[in-house]
């Protein structure tokens, strides 16, 4: 598992301090011309929180974690496309690598992990941050932020690591939104605190800028019993206030199988716990993915949860084989007084295919409209879907939004068995680990990304489609990988993370 009320990603965690001489990244191809549009504006006057050039097009980042370099395996690395009038390309690219190693006793990996978009330093171009992994001879280790700034060439070549932030926390997630309603981006980190037990995270209150990584730092509680620890999170405003609302997804140490989401509301004065969200019989709405966006266009973000994982004997009862997405309504206390949530599962009508154990419907959601009907629509991967026979091959669904939230019908289904997709569908590629709805040519339209780790032993590859009136279309999609932007092919996972 952020500031777009997309999805969270990765999860992680490390001292920053002390690191950033030892870090060191080089551009590498770059086709992009200096931005000649407002910065950070779309062509209609949006304001972009992915646009890293600010010519009005927004780009997509790719991580490549696994990525060798020199001497150093997994060193990890970022491909960004940028967009244009005419979509994403390949064309039009920038690649960030580790250049070198200065500290052979401190290595540094997983550059491309947990990525985030979000003008952190608030001067109109989108930033990149990335989690990155530090492991020290002595078997220490943990995880830091960086960022790669914005500007109008595009990303700066070295990032800068952000010091300052709570050291000692064990980073689950972390996000980028306004929580504390003064316009200034802040970050948000899930994990637990040792010198602050009773904090399952802390906020970083903007405003940022390159040298000074936020004003003040506060905690906050998931559950003040202890009962239930935070896993990942997703902000945005499910209430309307005009204040980001953070929900974060929960289980019991007591009890593995237990999953569940808390709401806690943003203001002036702090986090507000809203409670947790049950269905219509009772359930707690939980799983292992959740994502905010306005589906019903009412003007509350509304919860999408992705219930992926269907093993656990709680799920018996549970209407989630082969995974599942729960939808909770957004309203004015946070949660929906009128409608109760709903599951969407593919035994609901419409949607393409059965539900069978391990399925994994619910993996990496995205939200965006993909067909311009100013109705949010959500993308799903099922990276265990059986094909034809192939096992775990993979497959990514779109459910269409409207004014009841979002239904099976008209929902599009694509795998690499699809008309039009390359490749072939084989056994353990898992496409749909990762999804990405990024409106590449600034139509209002957003096209779909679909990252597939797996693919070809663990390389990877990225299949990249195109939005029309009626949806996503496999008409002109390409996929790439590692060697297609001149990085090391083997074991990249090229697509393990897309930039939120």
């Amino acid at each position: 598992m952020t500031s777009r009320t997309r999805r969270p990603r990765t999860r992680r965690g490390r001292p920053a301090l002390a690191l950033a001489a030892g870090l060191a990244l080089a551009a590498g191809l770059l086709t992009v011309p200096a931005a000649q549009a407002t910065a950070g504006t779309g062509p209609s006057g949006r304001r972009l929180h992915d646009d890293f050039n600010g010519d009005g097009y927004p780009d997509l980042a790719i991580g490549a974690p696994g990525t060798a370099l020199g001497t150093l395996p997994k060193a990890g690395a970022v491909t960004v496309l940028y967009g244009s009038a005419s979509g994403l390309s390949t064309s039009r690219r920038q690649v960030l690598s580790w250049a070198a190693r200065e500290n052979a006793d401190s290595p540094e990996t997983g550059y491309g992990s947990g990525l985030r978009t979000a003008d952190l330093d608030e001067d109109g171009y989108a930033d990149l941050l990335s989690v990155v992994s530090w492991t020290p001879v002595d078997g220490d280790h943990g995880t830091f932020i960086e960022v790669n700034w914005g500007g109008p060439k595009g990303l700066s070549a070295r990032p800068t690591v952000l010091s300052g932030l709570p050291d000692a926390m064990a980073m689950r997630d972390y996000t980028v939104a306004d929580v504390d309603g003064d316009h200034h981006p802040d970050l948000v980190r899930l994990g637990i605190h040792p010198d602050t037990a009773q904090a399952d995270g802390a906020v970083v209150h903007g405003p940022f800028t390159r040298d000074r990584p936020g004003t003040r730092t506060t905690y906050f509680t998931v559950d003040p019993d202890r009962s239930l620890r935070g896993r990942s999170l997703a902000a945005g405003d499910v209430n309307g206030d005009g204040i980001a609302d953070l929900v974060v997804r929960t289980s019991s140490p007591d009890e593995p199988d237990s999953r569940g989401i808390a709401l806690l509301t943003g203001g002036p004065d702090g986090l507000t716990r809203k409670g947790s969200p049950k269905d219509a019989v009772g359930r707690p709405v939980g799983g292992e993915e959740v994502a905010i966006g306005d589906l019903n266009k009412d003007g509350y973000g509304d919860i999408v949860v992705g219930h992926s994982f269907d093993g656990y004997d709680s799920d018996v009862e549970m209407p989630t084989e082969g995974g599942a997405l729960g939808v909770v309504y957004g309203g004015p206390d946070g949660v929906s007084g009128t409608r109760k949530p709903v599951w969407i599962n593919q035994d609901t009508p419409g949607v393409p295919g059965v539900g069978e154990r391990g399925d994994g419907m619910g993996s990496a959601l995205s939200i965006g409209d993909t067909d311009g009907d100013g109705y949010l629509d959500v993308a799903t991967g099922l990276p265990g879907e059986d094909l034809d026979g192939v096992t775990d091959a993979g497959r990514v669904l779109v459910l269409r939004g409207g004014a009841n939230g979002p239904t099976g019908t008209g929902a599009r289904s694509f795998s690499q068995n699809t008309r039009g997709v390359p490749g072939t569908a084989e056994k353990a590629d898992r496409f749909g680990v990762e999804t990405s709805l990024v409106d590449g040519d600034g139509d209002r339209k957003d096209g779909l990304a679909v990252g597939d780790p797996d693919e070809n032993a663990s390389d990877g590859s990225v299949w990249v489609f195109s939005p029309s009136s009626s949806g996503i279309t496999a008409s002109g999609s390409f996929s790439f990988g590692a060697g297609t932007v001149r990085l090391p092919r083997a074991g990249a996972l090229f697509g393990r993370s897309l930039g939120d």
